[in-house]
């Protein structure tokens, strides 16, 4: 009997409202450590407890020598039975990713939240930031540190093919992040600009995909963000820029009641240091283009038999490895008797790093005088950094045979290019005379006066279309605001769509890059490297109401908070959240974003 009563009475102590408990509510805020560098990122902690599930939030203040870059929230409970009296634990956990701002003695001020009209204080936190540790000598710039949180290893590298080069010679640069656990988001925060070099970006990663790569016994997932070719021109000591990235990747749970959560992290890659050394002047050739590399020349003409009047085509051709896009092309030799028009020249680049390839030069030549012509060869000089000398190569000597071609009346012979006939021998159809009252009936036509209007205001359309297009060109602002409309409905169409399918998930990222990208676009600023304290912090600088910030900064709370905290809604949040979303555009749509003064 009593074994049959004791499944009863747990139930009913379960079904017991907790609210006749006391309600014991703490607050605490803590760190994860005290000293930190600049390239590290502090994780501040504030914790909620109490005996049951209560509606409180922690209010940051303005935080000191900090940027707050991410934030998550969990909640857990646990309950205990013990001596027939039973106490519940509610635990709310708000997690703030810090990054530094600059070197010196800080200090996290008390973190408080309310509830039923009290307020309740953490203590302050004293946080020391110093420059960034370097125990390794040089090697932080030459080889990345892999960073360590909750035993995720994550860093990024930079991987030169070469760190020793000539003025020209050109390089690639790949940057590759390693992490021995899957990511699920990252975010460019800065790009390197590579001052010296001639830049081309050759791949941009689009999606978060990897391989797997095993580095000191550890197998990393390795993710290619980007690939650079650079071509250096000076010589000197060049310390790489670095990339900085904001990646993204799961906690697991750590109980029954725990969701996990979604943590981020701010990486930065190594910094290689590439010597780029001076071309060398002695035995340099005086008809040196600049070409540095292993190159080939070639050669050809179009036709070898050709009249007078007729064109014929030269091209020349430059393959090989090296800076094919910067180098000059060679000069033709001046032949006698033959006109010649600037070149036409173009490129052929052959993937991954556009290194490979060839410069095709086209001249058109026409014969002046019947005869027999030799094109001698062209010589074409380039350094060859593996050998480290100067190196000429040539083209083979071509020959044209010029007939004489047809004449006019006048004993001239026209020049012409092929293709183009000439009907008659002479000028025909000559007006001897003319009269002048011919011309004065064009005057009282209708035809005439309908051209000449309509010349006219094509020539003033012209002229405002042109002055739109050049302040569209030239004015940044005004071109991100006269497309911002049109980026908001198909970012609008995004998130009905997601709405529709009922997709929380989707609907909150549509819904919090519409209104990200539509405040970028009027205010000028970046969108994907925005933050929302960022984006708060613009529109207190420009003429928005004072009503508005608050609701725009509860609404990216509350997407970011289900993007990265594990949150979902229902049905009627999702309805809410896009009610409120229209009115947000609506009121914005109104609002001249204009600084203040």
């Amino acid at each position: 009997m009593k074994k049959a009563l004791q499944p009863i009475l747990i139930l009913l102590f379960f079904s017991i409202p907790f609210s006749v408990y006391s309600q014991n509510i703490s607050i605490d805020a803590y760190v994860d450590r005290n000293k930190i560098s600049m390239n590290e990122i502090l994780k501040l902690t504030i914790e909620i407890k109490s005996d049951e599930q209560i509606e409180a939030e922690p209010e940051i203040p303005q935080l000191t020598g900090f940027q707050i870059i991410g934030q998550s929230s969990s909640s857990s409970t646990s309950i205990e039975i013990i001596n027939n009296k039973m106490s519940r634990s509610v635990t709310q956990s708000f997690i703030y990713s810090l990054r530094p701002l600059k070197v010196g003695q800080f200090t996290i001020p008390p973190i408080f939240t309310k509830y039923n009209n009290k307020t309740y204080r953490t203590k302050s936190i004293n946080i020391s930031v110093v420059e960034s540790q370097d125990s390794f000598g040089n090697q932080q710039q030459n080889q990345p540190r892999p960073k360590n949180t909750n035993g995720v290893k994550i860093f990024l590298q930079a991987q030169p093919n070469k760190t020793e080069v000539y003025v020209g010679e050109p390089l690639t640069v790949r940057f590759t992040l390693y992490s021995n656990k899957g990511l699920v988001g990252l975010n460019a925060e800065k790009m390197p600009e590579f001052s010296g070099f001639v830049k081309e970006e050759t791949f941009q990663t689009k999606n978060i995909t990897h391989t797997l790569e095993v580095i000191d016994g550890i197998r990393y997932y390795a993710y290619r963000i980007s690939d650079y070719t650079l071509f250096p021109t000076y010589a000197s000591n060049f310390t790489l820029d670095k990339m900085e990235l904001l990646c993204a990747y799961e906690v697991p749970a750590k109980s029954f009641f725990d969701f996990g959560t979604t943590k981020r992290v701010y990486i930065q890659s190594n910094q290689p240091i590439i010597r780029v050394k001076p071309l060398p002047l002695q035995n340099q050739p005086q008809d040196f283009s600049g070409a540095v590399g292993n190159f080939d020349v070639k050669a050809d003409l179009s036709a070898t038999h050709v009249t007078t009047g007729e064109s014929v085509t030269l091209t020349l051709a430059i393959s090989g490895s090296g800076n094919i896009r910067t180098f000059d092309t060679p000069k033709l030799p001046n032949i006698h008797n033959l006109d010649s028009f600037p070149p036409e020249e173009s490129e052929e680049l052959f993937p991954p790093y556009n290194i490979n390839g060839k410069k095709v030069v086209k001249y058109i030549l026409i014969p002046e005088e019947p005869g027999s012509y030799t094109f001698p060869s062209i010589p074409f000089t380039f350094f060859d950094p593996q050998n480290e000398k100067y190196r000429t190569v040539q083209s083979k000597p071509l020959y044209l045979t010029v007939e004489k071609g047809k004449e006019t009346s006048a004993g001239l012979s026209y020049i012409r290019p092929q293709g183009i006939d000439i009907q008659g021998s002479d000028i025909h159809f000559i007006i001897r005379q003319a009269r002048i009252s011919d011309f004065l009936l064009i005057l009282f036509s209708f035809w005439y006066w309908m051209i000449v209007i309509v010349g006219l205001l094509s020539i003033v359309t012209a002229i405002i279309y042109k002055k739109e297009r050049k302040k569209l060109l030239q004015d940044r602002a005004y071109y991100r605001s006269k497309i911002s409309n049109k980026q908001l409905q198909k970012d609008i169409m995004a998130v009905h769509t997601a709405h529709k399918a009922n997709n929380a998930e989707l609907f909150c990222v549509n819904a919090e890059n519409a209104l990200k990208n539509y405040i970028a676009n009027r205010c000028n600023i970046s969108a994907g490297a925005s933050k929302i304290q960022d984006i708060l912090s613009e529109l207190h600088k420009r003429k928005v109401a004072d009503d508005l910030i608050p609701r725009i900064q509860a609404f990216l709370h509350k997407t970011d908070t289900a993007r990265f905290g594990g949150v979902t809604f229902s049905s009627e949040e999702l309805d809410d959240l896009s009610h409120e979303l229209d009115e947000i555009i609506t009121q914005l749509s109104r609002t001249k974003f204009r600084r203040k003064k």
